[in-house]
């Protein structure tokens, strides 16, 4: 379900935030409730028992839908709530006649999470962009981090990328875009 106030159950969401992903991705505990009060953001949630068990972080931006945290508490995952969640968003997606995108670090044999999280995404109806892209830093001290694009049902060349990037960039990161 979105969630109307995400402000209202910040803790709850950034605990599941702060175990699930680490330190050089994510922000601040401030910045991130920042955000949340400034309603920047959306969120839509699984919650049981009346409890938050995941979330979906995501901006619907004037171009597209960027997806930028999808989350499950531990304890629960498996359970498809982040199939769940992606339906959602898609079908939000779909309603408003927006692209939907969203990073993913490179697939590589080190990390074997790397293509189970790609994986999943590709299930989702998502495609891997063979463009090179860079996120920027979540707060200070951290660096440009190299990962790749997936859109939602087609591929997208990097020319067409621009004018979204453009975009994600400067309200989801606040800076202007390096070309």
């Amino acid at each position: 379900m979105r969630l109307e106030r995400p402000e209202e159950r910040f803790e709850e969401i950034y605990e599941i935030y702060r175990k699930s992903f680490p330190n050089d991705e994510r922000r601040t505990y401030e910045r991130q409730r920042e955000m949340i009060q400034e309603g920047r953001c959306c969120f839509r949630i699984i919650e049981e028992e009346g409890k938050v068990q995941a979330f979906l972080e995501y901006w619907n931006l004037d171009s597209c839908l960027f997806v930028e945290y999808l989350a499950t508490a531990p304890e629960q995952r498996n359970k498809g709530y982040g199939r769940h969640l992606m339906k959602e968003c898609l079908e939000e997606a779909r309603a408003c006649g927006k692209p939907v995108f969203l990073e993913v670090e490179p697939v590589t044999e080190k990390d074997p999470m790397t293509e189970r999280r790609a994986g999943f995404y590709r299930r989702q109806g998502f495609c891997l962009n063979h463009f090179s892209y860079r996120q920027p830093p979540l707060k200070e001290g951290d660096g440009w981090k190299e990962l790749l694009i997936m859109s939602y049902g087609v591929q997208i060349e990097e020319k067409e990328f621009r004018k979204y990037k453009e975009e994600i960039y400067s309200k989801v990161y606040q800076m202007e875009m390096i070309p």
